[in-house]
Order: C-alpha cells, then structure tokens, then sequence
C-alpha cells in the first residue's frame, strides 16, 4: 500500500491536491486551532488520518510553538521566522502556545514506511528532520533563502542517513515531482546563490 506523511498539513490543501496519488495519507498538523480545519476538511475520507502535533525531535514531549495570529500557515517552531529583522515574515504578531510532540520515527514505527516525506513547518524544518534516523525512499522539505542555515543542518542531516541525491524546486507547486537529481555539492553551490526574502521552495532528497 502506497503512503505518504504530510507533516506540517495546514488545512490540508496539499493532501487533497495529492488524493488521488498514494492509498493513504498521514496528515500532520501542530496548531491547533489550523488542525481543527484539517480535521473538518478531511475526516470523511477513509484514506486520510488526521494528527495533531509537532513533529520534532523532543523525545514526544510539549514543545513551544508560535502561532500565528493573523496567519495561520506561518506559524512554527522557530521563533525567528517571526520575530527576525532577517524574515521575510518579520513582524507577523504571534502567540506563545504548548502543543504536544512526535518524531518521525515514532510515525515510521505506528504507520511504517511511506514512498514520500513532506515537510513543510515555516522555518522549523531542521527540527523536523533531525527526528528521523533511517533513510526513507523520498523527502521533501520547504526551504527559504534566509534561513539557509536551517536548509544547510537538514541537508547535512539527511546526507548522514544516506540520502545522496537531491532536488532543489523553486517556488511550490503541489502536483510536482523532480524528475532528475543532483549532487549534495551542486545542491549547496545553488542554494548559497539564492537571494535572501526572495527566493524559496521545496528540497527533494533521496
């Protein structure tokens, strides 16, 4: 049976885009106010399983989250793509909450392997990544110009665990997959030539 972990769900825009794509569907999202939406929006479909965490690498205890006020799908586990001159969402007014956490090895070991990992938790990406210690078939993760630093940490991560061939998607669009892959080296050069608060995307890995 083919499968796939959406972490960082939102409302549940890419899962429903992808439905007809994979025979079931982890859809994980940490807000909780932004997953009573996912679970509204996609309970009925028997693939979908709908889960309310964070997905990081915390031993599956609380972790601080901010969310958002004014924008539901900035919210994050990294306080300074908030709160950072640096961002492109400075200034975005946030609340300190608690939510309760996951590894994605704890997902691995409920629901098994899936074909593809996607990540996308607006800055938080690292933490996501360093919950997983085994290779998996395909991932793919958001990445933005500004915060290379975290795009760097998860790449250096994942190329640990033997992921060796990788992917770098400008914009998003949530119907694409690569087609060809480079090398880590190539991957690295091109993301250091991207312009901070402009450029982002998805990182495909495998």
């Amino acid at each position: 049976m083919k499968m796939i972990f959406d972490i960082g769900a939102n409302v549940g825009e890419w899962t429903n885009t992808n439905i007809n794509n994979s025979d079931k569907f982890i859809s994980i999202e940490a807000s909780p106010s932004t997953y009573i939406n996912l679970y509204n929006r996609l309970k009925d479909n028997s693939k979908v399983v709908c889960l309310n965490y964070a997905v990081c690498n915390n031993n599956c205890e609380d972790v601080t989250f901010y969310n958002c006020n004014s924008c539901h799908f900035l919210s994050t586990l990294n306080e300074e793509w908030l709160s950072s001159d640096k961002s492109r969402f400075y200034g975005e007014k946030y609340t300190e909450i608690k939510v309760p956490s996951i590894t994605i090895d704890k997902l691995l070991e409920t629901y098994g392997i899936p074909e593809l990992i996607k990540i996308d938790v607006e800055g938080g990406e690292d933490k996501c990544v360093f919950s997983l210690t085994q290779k998996v078939p395909l991932l793919c993760f958001e990445w933005a110009s500004e915060t290379n630093e975290v795009t760097f940490k998860s790449l250096d991560h994942l190329k640990s665990l033997g992921f060796n061939q990788f992917f770098l998607q400008k914009n998003d669009s949530y119907t694409f997959r690569p087609t060809e892959f480079f090398s880590f080296e190539t991957v690295k050069e091109q993301l250091n030539n991207t312009i901070p608060k402009v450029d982002w995307g998805m990182l495909w890995c495998k």
